[in-house]
């Protein structure tokens, strides 16, 4: 199975998301618009494991794992690659405090994939959350105009709630993610920032 770790969908930014969408998506060129149930921030993808690896991932991840209690600011648009023809669109985060946190969370990730067997992720960790995957490719021109909308919305904070591992199936319509286990916000932290 196809398996990631990450952080969930924060209500009030995909509610805004969904918003950016209704109002942009038409005047932008065909794409591949992502769900929002399938809104997330990935921490670690692992690709195609077996559940004995998966289980094992997480007792590896959640030996003193907890998820930060963290509000990430929104950052503006991303474009992937960043050179050459996109292929993602998405919105990213602000550095800060909130985004260092979580990327301590992704460093531990990557140690208990490597604790599995899995491959070093080579790529440097760039939070982000995909909006739309382009199939056909777009002129500089609406890239500039999907660049110019998303650094323009008021996207909210993303409140970090939990991690999640989950397990992942492509279907025609999209992908279908499940919950495979999930380390919520640490007690203490709740009760200091409710």
């Amino acid at each position: 199975m196809r398996v990631f770790l990450a952080v969930p969908g924060d209500a009030d930014w995909c509610a805004s998301a969904l918003a950016f969408g209704a109002r942009w998506r038409p005047t932008l060129p065909p794409a591949s618009w992502t769900k929002p149930e399938s809104w997330h921030l990935t921490l670690r993808f692992l690709g195609e494991i077996g559940e004995e690896a998966a289980v094992r991932f997480g007792d590896a991840f959640g030996a003193g794992a907890e998820a930060p209690d963290v509000a990430l600011p929104p950052g503006g648009p991303v474009v992937f690659p960043p050179h050459g023809r996109p292929r993602v669109v998405g919105v990213g985060f602000a550095p800060g405090a909130g985004l260092e946190a979580l990327a301590g969370v992704a460093r531990a990730a990557e140690r208990a994939a490597r604790s599995i067997g899995c491959a070093p992720e080579e790529r440097p960790w760039r939070p982000h959350v995909t909006l739309a995957r382009l199939r056909e490719p777009w002129g500089r021109g609406a890239v500039e105009a999907f660049r110019e909308a998303a650094g323009g919305w008021p996207f909210p904070e993303w409140r970090v709630r939990s991690v999640v591992l989950y397990s992942s199936r492509l279907d025609p319509s999209g992908a279908v993610h499940r919950a495979l286990r999930e380390w919520p916000v640490a007690a203490e932290a709740r009760g200091k920032t409710a």
